[in-house]
C-alpha cells in the first residue's frame, strides 16, 4: 500500500517519516509533497491509499486538495493534521468525509492508532473497486446466486464485513443484493440470524456507538458528529441515540 504525506513543513514531513513504523502497516511507499499542485500530480500519477495532509498551507489548503480528490470521485482515506482547533476546518473535513481530523503536535503512537483504522477502509475502498470492476467486466450478465454451502458462506462473511465498513453510507438492501448476489428478503434473513438483528437496527447499532465513541475522545460538535455517523436530521439521530442509551448525546457528553 502506498501513502502521502502533505505538508509545506519539511521538518514535520521529515517526523511523520521516522515516527511512524510505515513497513510494520504494510507500508510499501511513502510520498510526500510540499504543496496541495505537487500533491494532486501524485495522487494522479500514482495509487494513493491513505492521504495525511496539513492544512494551512501556501498556495491552496489539504480542505481544498481534499475537495479537489471529491470532486473527481477519489475516496480516499484523509487524516487532516493541524495545529488549530478550529470548528470550521472540523466541519468542512466532517463534509468531506476525511477519515479523522488530529491535532498537533503529533501522539504518533495514538497516529499509528488512527492510521490502522485507515488503513482497514482503505481496503475495502479496494475490495468495493474490485467487485465494481467484476461487474463492469461482466457487462448486464448477473452470476447466478451460489448454491455451494462454502461459497454461499463466504458471501455472507464478505456481505457482513461490507456493511461494517461502509455503515455510515446509505446502502438499501437492494444494493446489496446486487454486489452479493442475494435476495433482498434473504439479507434480512441473513442478518437477523448472524446478528440478531434486522439489517436496519444492525446499521443504526453500529453509527451510535460509533457516535458513542466519538463523544467520549473528542470535541467534535453533535451536529458534526451526528452527521459524520450517517445521521443528516440531527432530530432524528437525537431521538435514536436517546432510545438506545436513555439519554440524549447532550447529556451523555455531560456525564
Amino acid at each position: 500500500m502506498q501513502v502521502l504525506l502533505v505538508d509545506d513543513d519539511r521538518f514535520v514531513i521529515a517526523a511523520l517519516q521516522k515516527g511512524i513504523a510505515w513497513e510494520s502497516l504494510g507500508i510499501t511507499e511513502v510520498f510526500t509533497a510540499g504543496n496541495i499542485n505537487t500533491a494532486k500530480e501524485i495522487m494522479a500519477n500514482n495509487n494513493i491509499d491513505l492521504l495525511l495532509s496539513d492544512i494551512d498551507m501556501p498556495h491552496g489548503s489539504g480542505l481544498d486538495l481534499l475537495n479537489f480528490l471529491r470532486e473527481q470521485g477519489n475516496p480516499v482515506p484523509t487524516i487532516f493534521l493541524t495545529n488549530y482547533a478550529d470548528f470550521t476546518y472540523a466541519q468542512k473535513a466532517i463534509e468531506l468525509k476525511s477519515f479523522h481530523y488530529f491535532l498537533k503536535p503529533i501522539d504518533y503512537a495514538e497516529l499509528t492508532r488512527i492510521i490502522k483504522k485507515a488503513l482497514k477502509e482503505a481496503e475495502s475502498l479496494q475490495e468495493t473497486r474490485d467487485l465494481r470492476e467484476a461487474f463492469s467486466e461482466a457487462g448486464s450478465t448477473i452470476p447466478e446466486i451460489p448454491t455451494d454451502a462454502s461459497e454461499n458462506e463466504s458471501n455472507i462473511k464478505a456481505l457482513l464485513k461490507y456493511v461494517d465498513d461502509h455503515f455510515r453510507e446509505e446502502i438499501s438492501r437492494e444494493q446489496l443484493s446486487v454486489m452479493f448476489f442475494f435476495d433482498p428478503d434473504y439479507i434480512t434473513k441473513i442478518f437477523k440470524k448472524e446478528t440478531g438483528m434486522s439489517y436496519k437496527n444492525y446499521v443504526i447499532e453500529k453509527r451510535l456507538s460509533l457516535a458513542k465513541e466519538l463523544l467520549t475522545e473528542s470535541d467534535y460538535p453533535i451536529h458534526d458528529i451526528a452527521q459524520y455517523v450517517g445521521y443528516d436530521n440531527y432530530s432524528y439521530f437525537t431521538r435514536l441515540f436517546k432510545k438506545s442509551f436513555g439519554v440524549t448525546p447532550i447529556e451523555f457528553r455531560g456525564k
